[in-house]
């Protein structure tokens, strides 16, 4: 868990989202394999299933291909990039010239979005908000750390029933975002879903 926690104030937010409540990081506790939706309670809101699942195997462990550089110049100004073995599967984190960064990374086998809904009723000090389908795939924001007003946001896609991609930011002052990473987040998301469809 102390692992974990360290991740988020990095600037690769990634993969918190199955592993914030595991045993062991990227580990699921039993309760939190389903792979099938369901409400994470009762009064909880129902998860939605992908109804268009997207192969995303060649992205899981080369996550940087799942942005063109110049998807990732024209969205966040993209001046360099690294990879890096993250809690569960590769991330890729881009910075622009500032050093302000976003991570991208998936979580196979993790349980997809019905993990992420799960995790948030032990959100604690972090948040959890249903978000707009990204380019017809259902979407939350969701850490277990809120800094969404000082540039950090993170996003899950549901790309199967069992599998998401979560971005994630950690803006300097000096980005044009910084006051709303999860517009940024978001459009980050988008550029990926178009080029995994496309297959680039």
């Amino acid at each position: 868990m102390t692992k974990t926690i360290v991740r988020i104030v990095a600037p690769s937010l990634l993969l918190l989202v199955a592993a914030a409540c595991s045993s062991t990081p990227g580990t699921l506790s039993p309760e939190s394999s389903a792979s099938a939706p369901a409400s994470p309670s009762s009064a909880g809101p129902q998860v939605p299933q992908v109804t268009s699942p997207l192969d995303v195997a060649k992205y899981e462990q080369d996550p940087c291909s799942a942005l063109t550089s110049t998807q990732a110049k024209q969205v966040i100004g993209a001046a360099r990039s690294s990879k890096d073995d993250g809690n569960v599967a590769p991330m890729c984190t881009w910075f622009d010239s500032d050093n302000s960064g976003i991570s991208l990374g998936f979580l196979p086998g993790q349980g997809g979005l019905a993990t992420t809904y799960k995790n948030s009723i032990d959100a604690g000090g972090g948040y959890f908000e249903v978000s707009p389908a990204v380019s017809g795939y259902p979407a939350a924001f969701s850490a277990v750390y809120d800094s969404r007003k000082s540039g950090g946001c993170q996003i899950a896609v549901g790309v199967t029933n069992n599998e998401t991609f979560t971005v994630s930011s950690l803006l300097r002052k000096s980005s044009p975002f910084y006051g709303d990473p999860c517009s940024l987040v978001t459009k980050i998301a988008e550029a990926a879903v178009t080029t995994i469809k496309a297959g680039a």
